[in-house]
Order: structure tokens, then C-alpha cells, then sequence
């Protein structure tokens, strides 16, 4: 689809708008989202299917043997099966770290250890649902299918994730916190600019927000103090905390920071070591301050610590880790075995003996030498330069063509570079070549033409020029014909629906100013959506599933900044009460209009392809995103002085923050950092590296990088470059598929819903009663825990007192939150007169149970498990609380996949009851044998379904209060 080609359209590369017609996805496979939605995982994304670092799979000690757990050797094994005291691991590059995890993890619960007593941290969302799936292979292979029923206590993921957790589950009021991501605390910092007086800092908007969020990480990795700092910093972050607290939000930051406090109080810090026995870190050496103080207050008596890591692949301390947590762990912690894991069963000898002779460069590095295990396989490392930057992308796209005619699927090929810098010379050469390329972070979300023109349209409602992202790219005023015209061309839109886009339009336009209507962005969106026709587009063509993508992301935008802006917070001056947000008006549009040209339209990412699918294409990705994967054949481009290492390391930088306060080198970069980035890079390539420059750059000449010239000179060959021939494994079988019981339940009520919403991505609307179930919830979660500290039921009076602090409703305004409010306090006061005595008998609330199935694992919580059901002492009835009408037979089987994880840990599960609050009536669900196999059955059903990709329509009743129903022809 072209761009626009009026005067007014500004420059766009062709490579942009070509790239999504090379993304052609083939064989299904499995998946992660790299999105704020939730698609399951697959514990294999899209991209990692084949590219996860799974070194041990070419362990010689496993084959020939009727175990499917590779057996370990040496220091390998020494670290499995070490007890008594902390543990340092220090594994090499594609060294087989997560094999050794698991199997510790799994010997640990041979011996009888609690799975509550073991926390595993990893880096990111993606390695903790590999870790899962290996543990729960290990696990089953050692101790039988049976054991992973005891699973469901064990830890297993990030350290946001788990502090979150510890808040929620020790500090209830938290339960009544969301969690900004950074689009959406930058959306709030515009709209609290001048409250916060934030201009203070640079003069102008959000260049004074972009130097305070620069600042903020620092103060939060490093556990600053406010009244450490000098104004107008100290000023306006004491401002921006108090507005946090007051709206009820936290940040990835203040996730951690708050959780260390919490553990420094006794209450909290003896409950939750109660239980932990062992800690595990992976990836230790990218932990920051921050999180070191956390692993620290977690490591308290009887907790042995374990810590795997590298330090020569340590490459975020940009934002805020510290290598020397690894490199002085044995320094900073009593009686510490240490074990080295140093043989690299992923790569090629050339390959690895290279990387490690190059590491031994790195300043401050632990000692080890990492070898080889792999057999030589002909010539596996080239270095190489060309005279243009675009005669170096063309031989790399030739040689791409050449491995992929020779049998190696373009999956199977990556490109890495150290900043995106490279990426235009590299797409138009790839693209002239025909080679596809993944989709994932290449482009920004307003590259889409679809994005660009509903960005355009919010600036045109108020009359505000649409500037592109971009270093001097001039503003341009958008007009009416321009705008429909645009429409046009971006949706291929026959003229009598173009007539009815420009009628829609200027019906948005005149009700921009009406001051009495509440606006609704995404349902106005989804409004556009249906005029455009959306609904026709073929969900079997890759091509219009990339555009439903793109509209899906800016339903995402939309909802973010939507749900910052009407965030309603308690009345200071009316206890109990609360304030709405805005919603309305001219400057609501204004705002939007600004935010777009100021920060969205650069910041956004375009959608990077369903997640479950495995679309043969190469993967051009910087060196940063490519930690922890791997390819057979991996380019290294670009190895020029000033694009590797970064022209930017090491240069100081103006903080905010006295520099005695804090490492600001760290931050700040130097050769180690930049050094230890491209034994990184190496290191992803298996069976063939090419390490390539260029010597101009249009008629500019450029250096080469000292990386480049420290590269053996008998490695050097010349352009075309020969290449090997190698061929593709088979994709991996079915892998673990980890679910929550909401988005089975989801995806059981409309195939295609759930794929738009939890796959694609598509937002619903910003309704005034969101949160009020939830609200509730964690409204009776207090009357239990009240009635147990003071062993009554409370009376009208507590319950009064309750809801005033508790009940929070994020999108109510104040007549919206008084009904609700009024509402509340009648469903639970009733369940009081009512079940007083159940208030006597909870034995948890928010209890999380994991159903384990031969493939699967289906998590989820409970709302409060009874005792004494049945007048026997051990007897125990899950009650979930229902505060609107649904699907009853989705509560049922919910309460009965509960039911059966709780039997299989070793609970005495006799009861399971559905109480309707609003109708003051509790119904009793099925949960005997033949009730619990006939639910297996469904959601094994369901499961198969999911791993189908059988996304069908389900027309009916349901579809009334659909959002996406805009998207389905189906809908009734």
C-alpha cells in the first residue's frame, strides 16, 4: 500500500512501507506477546522457537541414554547437588545455565523441599516461562507426572512480578494499585505537569519530562532519598511521589522500592521468610542496586542464596545494573561455593575460541576461559568490509539469499547491530533483495500508514499541526480533504465510504467542544472502525492481520493515555469520596493532540506479528534485544569507530543528581560496557559469524572499529562472500502451554474475541464502573482479615468505615463512585447478615492455585477458601464471589479446575460455591469425581482448541456488549 504522495507527505524511506508486505508467517508454532496484553505462553515465542539458548540439547553425557535429562558433569553437576551454603555460578555463553537451574530445582524437591520455599528470579517474562517448562520436565521425568501437582507454590519469574506480588499479598491496600508502564507514566507526568511544576527543570514540556525520567531511574535503581537531592529536582519528585500515592499507582521502580521497605519492617519481612529456603537469581550480573537490596532483605537466616550469571555478557548498566554485584558476590556474602560453568556447547570452535581471546580484553573480569565442545565445522568465522555502508547491507542480503537457496530457513539467520542506526541501509537492501525480515521493533507504530492517519486525525479535531517523529521534520496542518483523502489511500476505501468517513468526521469535530459530553475514545475508535469496513478484512491473510495489529496498538495508545487522564483519586475535602478525572472537553482533545506530536507518534512500536506464529524471516534486532538468544548464522554489520562502540559511551552527562550520590560512569558507558555488548553479539551465532564495516558513509569516510581490527586478520576474506551450507532442524514439538483460568474462560466464550483482544491486542472501552468487581473483591478480602484480627464480623459501622478506605474505583467520577459505593456497602452488608459465621471459618483468601495437565498448566485465585466444611476439621469450600451476572457455567468449571488442583496438591477440597452477591444466594457447585473428570475433559478441549488456532466466532447474546463486534461479520 503506497504512501501518500500529495506535497504535503513528508519523506518516508520505501523500505517502510514494503516491509510489511514481506511478512509472510508458514508453520504455526508457539508464542509469547511482546505486548502489555496477555496472550498465554507458549514458553516458545514466535522468535525463540528455534532460537532460545537450549545448549544443552548437544550434551554428549545425554544421548544413548533412556533419561531424557541430559546428565551433568563436573562443575556442572557439583552445582546441582551442592547444599549448606550460598552459591555462586558463573556460566560462559551458551553454557547450559538453565539446564543446571532445573535440575537443581528438581533435586531440591526429590529431597523433600517445599516448592514454597523456593523463589527462582528471572530477567524477563520469556525466561521464566522457559525455566517453567524446564522445570516441570525435569521434574516430572525424576519424580513422575504426579509431582507437578505440588508445583503450584513454587516461584518462578521476574523480580517486578514478585514484588507485586509481596505488596498485594502482605499489604492489602496495595491491591487497589495499578502499575504504569512508561508510555503511561509519561501520560501522566503531561497531565500533572503543572502541579508537579515540572518545567522547573529545563524550561519546556517534555524536555523537562525526558530529564526527570532520566533522573528518576537513577534515584530509584540506587534506593535514593529525596532529601538527599537539590531542588528543583528534590521538589519535583516529592511532588510526583505524592501524586502517585494519591491516584494509586505505582512504577516498575517504585515496585521494588516499596517492597524493600516493606521487608525492613519485621511483620512483613518474618512472614515472607517463614517459608524461603532457597533464592535463585539468573542473569545475576544485570541486577541493579535496587534489586540487590531487595535479594539481600530476602537472604535472611536459613535462605541459601544462588546466583548464575556472566560477567562478560553484564550489558544494561545503562539503565542502572552493576556488574561488580557478580564480580564481588563472594566478597559480600559468608561462605560462598563457587562453580564455573565455562564450556560452550552452542557455537562452533572458531567462533567460541574468538569470543573468549576478545573477552580477555574486558577491564575488571572474573578469570575463566570459556572452550569449545561443538566438532570444527569448516570455515565458521569471516570479517570482511565493503566501501559503501549500502554495498555492505547488499552482500549481506546476497549472502542471505545464497545460505537460504542452499537449505537454512531465513528464521534461522539474524542480523545484529548496536543501534538502530544501521537499520535503513540494511531494510532497503534486504527489501531489494526480496528477503523477509521479522517485523518485531523495527518500526515505530506511526510508521504504518493506518497509525499515521488516525494520528493525524486527533491533531486535525483541534486544529494542531501533525509533526512526524523525527529530528527536523517540519510540522503540517492537516485539512478536511487531505485528511478523507488520506483515509483513502491508507484503507483503499471506495468513495461512498470515504463520503461516510468525512461525515463521521465531522461529526467527532463538532462535538469536540461540548463541555457536558463524556468522551470515550476507544469507543469512538471502534465507531471509525466499523465505517472503515474493518470487518471484511481477511483474518487468513498475513497482510490484514498485520493491519488489524496496527489498529490494535492504537487502541492501546488510545486506553493509555485515556485511562491516565480520567484517573479519579480519593476528595481530601469529603473522606470516603472520590474525585473523577477529566473527560471531556476541548483540552481533553488538546492534550491528545499534543501528546501524539510529542511523544506517541515516536515512541509507540508498530505490532510485531501474532506471537503464536512462526514467520520465516530474518531477525534484524539490536545486540541489546538479542541477549539470550541464539542463531545458526548470525551478521555482525556496522563495525565502524563510531557506531560500535557507541560514540555516546563514556561522555559525561548533566544529571540532576550530586554525581558523589551514585556511579554515573555506570550509566554513562565505557569500553568494558561496549566490549562486553560484542562478545554478546558473537556468542548468538552456533555455526557461522561474519563481523563486517564499511569504510564511507555517503562521501564521508569512517574509521574501523577497534573491535573489528582486534579480530584476527586470518579471518579476513573478500566480497561475494562464500557461505556454508547448512540446513534447518525441525521445529520444536508441543511445548508447555501456561494459561490463566481467564483467558481459557475467554477464549471458551468466543474464539475470535479472544484473539483480537488478548492476541491482537484490541483495548475495551474506559467504562465508569471498571474495577468495580475487583473493588469489591478486595472490599470483602478486608472484612475476613478484620473479622480474624478482631474475631467478630464488623458491624454496619466498620463496614462504613471499610468502604470509605477501601472502595476505589479508578474511571468513577463522584455520583458514579456514590451509587457504586451505595451498592457495595448493600451486597455486603447482606453477606454479613447473612454468612457471619463464614467469617469465622476463612482459612485464606486470594489462595493461587495450578492445575497441571500433560501439556498445560491453567493458574489462577481463588476469593477465600473456607475450613470446616462439613463439620470436619481438615474439610475446605472455595467460595468465589460473583458481583454481576455471566456465564454461570464458567464460574462452575473455574470453581471445579480449582477444586481439582487443590485435591492434587494434598487438600481436603469437599465444597465449591458460586455466591452471587447481588442476589444475596449462594449455589453450590459439582465438584465430585465424575463432575472434576468431565471438566478435564473441557478444558482439555478448550486447550486443543487454543493450540489450533481455531479462532471461531460464537454469534449471539453475547455479542451485545462486544467491543470488537465491530471486527467480526458474524457478530449479531
Amino acid at each position: 500500500m503506497p504512501w501518500r504522495t500529495d506535497k504535503r507527505a513528508h519523506a518516508k524511506p520505501a523500505w517502510l512501507d514494503l516491509l510489511a508486505r514481506l511478512l509472510r508467517p508458514t508453520s504455526p508454532s508457539c508464542g509469547q506477546s511482546h505486548s502489555r496484553h496477555n496472550w498465554p505462553f507458549l514458553a516458545k515465542s514466535r522468535r525463540i522457537s528455534a532460537h532460545r539458548a537450549d545448549d544443552e540439547r548437544d550434551w554428549l553425557s545425554g544421548k544413548g541414554s533412556s533419561m531424557l535429562t541430559p546428565i551433568l558433569q563436573g562443575q556442572a553437576l557439583a552445582a546441582v547437588q551442592h547444599r549448606g551454603s550460598h552459591i555462586q555460578i558463573i556460566a560462559s555463553a551458551g553454557s547450559g545455565k538453565t539446564e543446571v537451574v532445573s535440575q537443581r530445582v528438581a533435586a531440591l524437591l526429590a529431597e523433600g523441599v517445599p516448592a514454597r520455599s523456593i523463589v527462582a528470579f528471572t530477567f524477563t517474562e520469556r525466561a521464566a516461562a522457559s525455566l517453567k517448562e524446564r522445570i516441570s520436565a525435569r521434574v516430572a521425568e525424576r519424580l513422575g507426572p504426579q509431582a507437578l501437582d505440588q508445583l503450584g507454590g513454587l516461584y518462578v519469574g521476574t523480580i517486578h512480578a514478585y514484588c507485586f506480588r509481596l505488596l498485594q499479598t502482605h499489604v492489602p491496600r496495595y491491591e487497589t494499585f495499578d502499575v504504569l508502564d512508561e508510555n503511561q507514566l509519561t501520560a501522566f507526568l503531561v497531565r500533572e505537569a503543572t502541579r508537579l511544576q515540572i518545567k522547573d527543570l529545563e524550561g519546556t514540556l517534555f524536555k523537562s519530562i525526558r530529564t526527570f525520567l532520566e533522573n528518576l531511574d537513577v534515584v530509584e535503581n540506587e534506593l535514593l532519598r529525596p532529601d538527599q537531592l537539590d531542588d528543583p529536582f528534590r521538589s519535583v519528585l516529592e511532588r510526583y511521589y505524592a501524586s502517585l500515592e494519591k491516584y494509586r499507582l505505582l512504577t516498575y521502580g517504585q515496585q521494588i522500592a516499596r517492597a524493600v521497605a516493606e521487608l525492613d519492617r519485621p511483620t512483613v519481612r518474618d512472614t515472607v521468610l517463614a517459608d524461603l529456603r532457597h533464592l535463585i537469581v539468573d542473569e545475576y550480573q544485570d541486577v541493579n542496586p535496587a534489586q540487590e537490596a531487595l535479594i539481600e532483605r530476602l537472604t535472611g537466616p536459613g535462605v541459601n542464596l544462588v546466583v548464575v550469571g556472566d560477567d562478560d555478557q553484564a550489558i544494561y548498566g545503562w539503565r542502572g545494573s552493576d556488574v561488580g554485584n557478580i564480580t564481588s558476590f563472594a566478597q559480600r556474602y559468608d561462605d560462598v561455593a563457587t562453580f564455573s560453568i565455562t564450556a560452550n556447547r552452542r557455537s562452533r570452535p572458531t567462533i567460541v575460541s574468538t569470543a573468549d581471546a576478545f573477552a580477555q580484553s574486558i577491564a575488571g573480569r572474573l578469570s575463566k576461559v570459556m572452550t569449545a565442545t561443538r566438532p570444527a565445522g569448516g570455515v565458521e568465522l569471516v570479517k570482511w568490509v565493503e566501501d559503501m555502508e549500502e554495498d555492505e547491507a547488499a552482500e549481506i542480503a546476497e549472502a542471505i539469499r545464497r545460505l537460504h537457496d542452499n537449505g537454512l530457513a531465513y528464521r534461522d539467520i539474524a542480523i545484529l547491530v548496536r543501534s538502530r542506526t544501521s537499520y535503513p541501509a540494511l531494510l532497503q537492501a534486504l527489501e531489494d533483495a526480496r528477503v523477509p525480515v521479522q517485523p518485531a521493533g523495527r518500526t515505530g507504530l506511526f510508521d504504518r500508514p493506518e497509525a499515521e492517519v488516525l494520528g493525524m486525525t486527533y491533531c486535525w479535531l483541534v486544529d494542531h499541526d501533525y509533526r512526524p517523529a523525527g529530528w527536523g521534520v517540519q510540522s503540517q496542518a492537516i485539512t478536511e480533504d487531505s485528511l478523507v483523502a488520506d483515509y483513502a489511500m491508507a484503507f483503499t476505501l471506495p468513495k461512498p465510504i470515504g463520503a461516510q468517513v468525512r461525515s463521521l468526521l465531522r461529526q467527532w469535530k463538532g462535538a469536540v467542544h461540548q463541555e457536558t459530553r463524556r468522551v470515550d475514545l476507544v469507543r469512538d475508535f471502534y465507531e471509525l472502525v466499523d465505517v472503515l469496513g474493518c470487518k471484511h478484512w481477511n483474518h487468513d491473510d498475513p497482510y490484514a492481520i498485520t493491519r488489524l495489529g496496527t489498529l490494535a496498538r492504537f487502541t492501546t495508545l488510545l486506553a493509555d493515555y485515556e485511562s491516565v487522564r480520567r484517573r479519579a483519586r480519593p476528595d481530601d475535602a469529603a473522606p470516603g469520596e472520590q474525585v473523577g478525572g477529566q473527560d471531556r472537553g476541548l483540552w481533553y482533545y488538546k492534550n491528545l493532540a499534543i501528546h501524539i506530536t510529542n511523544y506517541a507518534n515516536g515512541e509507540y512500536e508498530g505490532f510485531d506479528g501474532e506471537p503464536d506464529v512462526d514467520t520465516d524471516a530474518v531477525d534484524l534486532t539490536t545486540v541489546h534485544s538479542a541477549k539470550g538468544l541464539e542463531w545458526p548464522v548470525v551478521f555482525v554489520p556496522s563495525l565502524t569507530k563510531n557506531r560500535f562502540p557507541s560514540r555516546r559511551t563514556g561522555k559525561a552527562r548533566s544529571w540532576l543528581i550530586d554525581r558523589g550520590l551514585f556511579d554515573a560512569d555506570r550509566y554513562e558507558g565505557s569500553d568494558a560496557d561496549e566490549r562486553r555488548l560484542f562478545y554478546v553479539a558473537m556468542t548468538r551465532a552456533r555455526d557461522w559469524l561474519s563481523l563486517s564495516r564499511h569504510e564511507r558513509v555517503n562521501v564521508k569516510s569512517t574509521r574501523a572499529s577497534p573491535y573489528w581490527d582486534e579480530i584476527p586478520t586470518s579471518h579476513l576474506t573478500t566480497a561475494p562472500l562464500s557461505v556454508p551450507t547448512l540446513t534447518s532442524a525441525a521445529t520444536e514439538g508441543a511445548a508447555l502451554l501456561q494459561v490463566t483460568f481467564s483467558e481459557l474462560a475467554a477464549y471458551d466464550l468466543c474464539g475470535l474475541a479472544y484473539r483480537l483482544r488478548t492476541v491482537l491486542g484490541f483495548q475495551p472501552t474506559l467504562a465508569p464502573e471498571l474495577g468495580y468487581g475487583k473493588a469489591v473483591h478486595h472490599v470483602m478480602r478486608t472484612i475476613a482479615e478484620h473479622t480474624k484480627a478482631t474475631g467478630r464480623a464488623p458491624d454496619p459501622a466498620d463496614v462504613d468505615r471499610i468502604l470509605d478506605e477501601e472502595l476505589f474505583l479508578p474511571a468513577a467520577n463522584k455520583v458514579a463512585h456514590r451509587e457504586m459505593k451505595d451498592a457495595a456497602r448493600r451486597l455486603v452488608n447482606g453477606y454479613i447478615a447473612d454468612n457471619a459465621s463464614d467469617l469465622h471459618r476463612v482459612w485464606m483468601t486470594e489462595r493461587p492455585f495450578e492445575l497441571h495437565l500433560s501439556d498445560a498448566v491453567i493458574s489462577g485465585r481463588a476469593d477465600v477458601i473456607l475450613d470446616q466444611e462439613g463439620g470436619v476439621t481438615t474439610g475446605l469450600a472455595i467460595v468465589d464471589y460473583k458481583t454481576s451476572t455471566g456465564d454461570a457455567g464458567a464460574h462452575d468449571l473455574q470453581l471445579q479446575v480449582y477444586a481439582d488442583a487443590g485435591r492434587r496438591e494434598g487438600l481436603d477440597v469437599r465444597g465449591a460455591y458460586v455466591h452471587d452477591l447481588k442476589r444475596g444466594a449462594r449455589d453450590a457447585v459439582d465438584v465430585g469425581s465424575p463432575a472434576i473428570d468431565t471438566a478435564e475433559q473441557k478444558v482439555a478441549t478448550v486447550l486443543h482448541g487454543l493450540r489450533q488456532r481455531q479462532f471461531t466466532p460464537k454469534p449471539g447474546i453475547v455479542c451485545r456488549g462486544c467491543d470488537v463486534r465491530v471486527l467480526c461479520k458474524a457478530a449479531q
